[in-house]
Formats: structure tokens, sequence, C-alpha cells
């Protein structure tokens, strides 16, 4: 197998390559994903649209996988939003072994072939560094929406506390928890911070 033949069937791996990733998706997902050219209606669309021609061409010519990443990033930030299991987030990629041979009915063996292996095989592991970075950031996020909204509640019932020592009924007096508020306000900061 000669590279100028897998150039020759590039159309129809990315094809092949852009289908398999789109019927990944829910039936009526993956139809939305097809049907919707929009970019703003329909921005997982038009990521894949955008990355997958990106990414076989920079396969195809041998371009270091890190220079690929933000393509990656189009398709992978998605997924990992979507909690797709890392295999199944990834896997895509190493898939396009598999087009390109059903495309090209490519030999086992072939000189020309083992390269483009290898390089998807860099570009799979390449993918991986970049899914777990996006999963990395959204549980950075989600901790400190949780933090800020524990530390919400600590101030509120922190105030509470406050108004309630202040009333006339309380008999120990206003006096005598005063600043406990502030106190549990400080030390539930202090601990969302260590």
């Amino acid at each position: 197998m000669q590279r100028h033949e897998i150039l020759d069937h590039r159309d129809e791996i990315l094809e092949r390559w852009s289908e398999a990733v789109i019927n990944e998706y829910p039936e009526e997902t993956a139809k939305f994903l097809r049907s919707q050219a929009d970019r703003f209606a329909n921005p997982v669309g038009a990521g894949i649209r955008e990355s997958l021609p990106e990414l076989l061409d920079g396969v195809l010519r041998g371009i270091d996988p890190e220079e690929l990443t933000t393509a990656l990033d189009l398709v992978l930030r998605v997924r990992a939003v979507q909690e797709f299991p890392p295999s199944r987030a990834v896997g895509f990629v190493l898939d396009l072994k598999n087009h390109v041979r059903d495309v090209v009915g490519a030999p086992d063996v072939s000189a020309d072939l083992d390269e483009l292996d290898r390089r998807i095989e860099r570009l799979g592991l390449c993918a991986f560094d970049v899914y777990m970075r996006c999963r990395e950031q959204m549980w950075k996020i989600r901790a400190r929406e949780i933090r800020n909204q524990s530390v919400g509640i600590m101030e509120r019932v922190a105030e509470w506390r406050e108004r309630r020592e202040a009333t006339p009924e309380n008999t120990n007096g206003p006096s005598a928890h005063r600043g406990a508020g502030e106190a549990v306000r400080k030390e539930g900061s202090d601990a969302w911070e260590r």
C-alpha cells in the first residue's frame, strides 16, 4: 500500500470516519448533528466537521499530535462534559485505522500502513491526555461551585444564629455569643482554602 493510494481516498475515509463518530450519539442526536449546519445552533456537529478533517490531514502528513490538540479539544471537550468513559471518548481516533483499511482495501502488512497506524496510535494517546485535561478542568469548576455554595450556606447559618442570639427571649443574652457567626464564617472559608 503506497501513501498516495491512501491520499487518493482521503475524502471517502473522512466521510466514513465522520459518520462513525456521529453514529456514536443517540439516533435523534445523530440526526440533528448531520442536519444542522449552523455552528451556533449545533456546536457539537460543527466541532466534528471542523476537527476531523484537520486530524485526518495531520495524520496523513505526519504532523506531531501535540500540534493537533486544538482539533482534538473540539471533539473531546464535549465528550468530557457528556461524561463519556475515556475508552469511548477517545476510541474514535483509533477507529480511524479500520476506516482506512475498509476504504482502501489495504493488506495487513505494508510499511506505509504501519507508519500510518503508529501516527494514529500517537494521536490516540494525545487524545487521552486532552480528554483527561478537559475532565480535570470540569471537576475543578464543579468543586469551585460546590465550595461557593457551601460557604454561602455557612454564612447564612451564621447570620441566622446571630439574629437568633440577639433576640430578647434568649436567656444567655446577645453578648454571650457575639461574634460567633463571624468565627463560623471565617472557619468555613479557611476550611475550603486548605
